[in-house]
């Protein structure tokens, strides 16, 4: 499969000892379900990143930066694994922070439409995750960053969307759901600096994109973006 031009491939990420053991101990350090107290020089996705690859844990991202409990809530999309009750989260560091600094308590309005995918070449073979981000383009207009949190939750009670097949290969999406509360074991503030693709999301038209995906719901309506 050969990757859209609307995609973007992720930076490049390289884990060497050093940045390894940095992480770790930060990790270590951090009290349970507490704020982790990040001064590394490193970016804050590739963390979270070495988190969901080293351990068995999840992401929530929020504008609520007061969380104790995460608790299911019913999401609205037309997508059926997205419209449930449930706790959406993800094992993907820059994914996750999207959801975290956009301002959806003062632009209600507004609609996401976003994917972080990886393509299965074969058994245990993926590629590097590639990312879409768009919001409804009057509201981009507006630059609604803010600052989020993301909740560390331990995997336990999720379950990962099952792969598609799309264009005759195997997509994996990163993307999990849980109907129970978690408790966090640890808490990361973000902002709009900290997410690498913010000069690359895209506006989108509402009125399109629904329209779209009313016709063709397994399609990837990127017709109704405007910008």
């Amino acid at each position: 499969m050969e990757k859209p031009s609307y995609l973007l491939s992720r930076p490049t990420f390289t884990l060497n000892p050093e940045k390894m053991a940095a992480f770790e101990a930060l990790w270590q350090a951090t009290p349970s379900g507490g704020l982790v107290d990040y001064r590394l020089p490193y970016p804050k996705w590739e963390f979270l990143t070495y988190l969901c690859d080293s351990k068995e844990l999840v992401l929530h991202g929020s504008q609520n930066q007061e969380i104790n409990t995460v608790e299911p809530r019913q999401a609205k999309d037309q997508r059926a694994f997205s419209n449930q009750q449930a706790i959406y989260a993800t094992t993907d560091g820059i994914w996750v922070i999207y959801f975290a600094i956009i301002d959806r308590k003062r632009f209600r309005e507004l609609s996401l439409f976003n994917s972080c995918l990886q393509v299965c070449s074969a058994p245990g073979q993926l590629s590097e995750p590639m990312y879409f981000f768009s919001i409804t383009q009057s509201v981009k207009e507006q630059e609604p960053w803010c600052q989020g949190m993301i909740y560390i939750l331990p995997r336990d009670d999720f379950v990962q969307e099952e792969a598609h097949q799309i264009l005759g290969v195997q997509v994996v999406f990163p993307h999990w759901i849980s109907e129970r509360a978690a408790s966090p074991l640890a808490r990361l503030d973000v902002g709009p600096d900290d997410f690498p693709f913010l000069e690359q999301i895209h506006g989108h038209n509402d009125e399109k994109l629904v329209e779209l995906y009313s016709k063709n719901p397994g399609a990837f309506p990127i017709e109704a973006v405007v910008s």
